[in-house]
């Protein structure tokens, strides 16, 4: 095994009795020492420092002990900020132009609709809907728009307020965030949608953002001012613009807010762990699936209803030309 204790016998012809030898060539004879262990070491071993040499053992010790860069809420930091809204908003701008070049049928397929007949531009014979099975679009109706002022202002608004969450989660939680954000609001909307209702747009994940960057600015002690100013215009102009749905904005701001709670409060770490031991990971990852959890529950609960309601529907029709 090797040693950093000194030989007791020479090592080789002159050499004096009790001369150092390197720790991991015991042959070889030195009077060069880690700067940092303070063992021997030869020329092979020696590895340049900022102060001295070090041995390849203590190197690489210090390099496990060197923490990674991280935001104060753990995300990991890039030096291209804004790359993650910037895709999102691509893949809205190119639904759109999907929405434009294909016709009715695109938006149809990809919309939050509740429940529906048979729809003449659809190629398929079946009936549509979130409640006859088509819960992709929770997530579709997210990148589908109503027009191009609609567009517009989602797009201006996620990368106002995107490239700010971005910067501080992380891409990665980042977009984790902002599809948790848009589920929910997507469930909230859902959950006010009569049999043949829809709904479509990126407002719900938007207001998730929002209400992440309203915890994580108290927390980080900012301005608050401006923050809650634009939480109160943009819940004012929800209630009382018509056509919106409310719904989905209270949804993805309440789940923006317990999100931001579990990523700017959760206990950081003083050593290096494990990134499925680590709180910054665990608390947040706990919160999301717990939203998407009560959104599974609301969704289900009305999907229910609506079967219900239709099946009640139904028999009346029948009751009815039985009658006639």
């Amino acid at each position: 095994m090797p040693s950093d204790e000194l030989p007791t016998t020479t090592s080789g012809a002159g050499a004096v009795s009790g001369a150092p030898v390197c720790f991991r060539h015991t042959d070889r004879e030195t009077y060069l020492r880690c700067a940092r262990c303070d063992r021997s070491i030869c020329t092979d071993c020696m590895v340049p420092a900022p102060v001295g040499f070090q041995c390849p053992e203590c190197v690489r010790g210090g390099s496990r002990e060197v923490r990674e860069v991280r935001t104060t809420v753990g995300g990991k930091p890039h030096t291209r900020q804004g790359l993650a809204t910037g895709v999102l908003i691509g893949v809205c701008v190119v639904m759109f132009g999907l929405q434009n070049v294909v016709g009715p049928a695109f938006t149809d397929r990809m919309d939050l609709q509740a429940m529906a007949q048979q729809i003449s531009t659809l190629p398929s014979a079946r009936h549509i809907g979130v409640a006859y099975g088509d819960w992709y679009r929770l997530v579709s109706s997210m990148f589908v728009h109503l027009n191009l002022a609609h567009l517009a202002m989602n797009m201006v608004s996620l990368w106002w307020i995107g490239v700010a969450v971005e910067s501080r989660l992380g891409r990665t939680r980042y977009v984790l965030t902002y599809f948790t954000c848009g589920i929910a609001g997507s469930a909230a909307s859902y959950a006010s949608l009569h049999a043949y209702g829809a709904s479509l747009g990126a407002s719900g994940a938007i207001f998730g953002l929002l209400g992440v960057f309203a915890v994580l600015a108290y927390r980080e002690r900012l301005n608050m001012q401006p923050v809650i100013t634009v939480i109160l215009l943009n819940l004012v102009f929800s209630f009382t613009w018509g056509g919106i749905s409310w719904q989905s904005h209270v949804g993805g701001l309440v789940a923006g807010l317990l999100l931001g709670i579990a990523l700017a409060y959760a206990p950081r770490p003083r050593t290096m762990i494990a990134w499925f031991r680590n709180p910054q990971n665990v608390v947040p990852t706990v919160a999301g699936s717990l939203i998407l959890l009560v959104a599974t529950i609301v969704v289900l609960v009305h999907t229910s209803q609506l079967q219900d309601q239709a099946s009640t529907s139904a028999l009346s029709e029948a009751w009815t030309r039985l009658r006639g």
